[in-house]
């Protein structure tokens, strides 16, 4: 049964606030990673998710929705974490990896779940490309983080 103009909204604007949180999370990390394949991942991420929510807005108005202005309280904290983690290990890029990567799963798990609704074809479509974006984001960021925790120095 395919869902309401209401609860479709509901699923984009879910999407949405994960695109949002997403830009804060490569922004955030960005800045605290040393790596140069880690941050010219992170500032390419903040282009196409940019780009993803800016589909998501647009998809959104056309039916006649309020879009979401900001993301997932729960990103906010995390976020915070992020920053603790890097304050208390400031030269680790293993760390902050694993906090963008655990970022990145719930990416995932939100888009996953509204790929099995009954959306109409077209935003499956949406929702099912930037799901595949998510999942080549989540890929590229175990495979630094693997490339990382090999070139950290084992803990004392």
């Amino acid at each position: 049964m395919a869902l309401s103009r209401d609860d479709t909204v509901d699923v984009l604007n879910d999407l949405l606030e994960t695109c949002y949180d997403g830009l804060e999370g490569f922004r955030a990390a960005v800045s605290r990673v040393e790596g140069s394949q880690a941050i010219a991942l992170f500032q390419s991420r903040v282009q196409r998710i940019d780009e993803g929510a800016a589909e998501l807005y647009t998809a959104i108005r056309r039916l006649g929705g309020r879009p979401a202005e900001h993301g997932h309280r729960q990103a906010i904290l995390h976020r915070g974490w992020m920053h603790l983690v890097h304050a208390a290990a400031p030269h680790g890029d293993a760390a902050i990896l694993a906090e963008v990567e655990r970022g990145e799963e719930e990416a995932v798990r939100r888009y996953r779940h509204a790929a099995r609704k009954s959306l109409p074809p077209d935003l499956h479509d949406l929702v099912d490309d930037q799901l595949r974006g998510a999942e080549e984001n989540l890929e590229r960021v175990r495979e630094l983080r693997a490339l990382a925790k090999q070139a950290s120095p084992p803990a004392t």
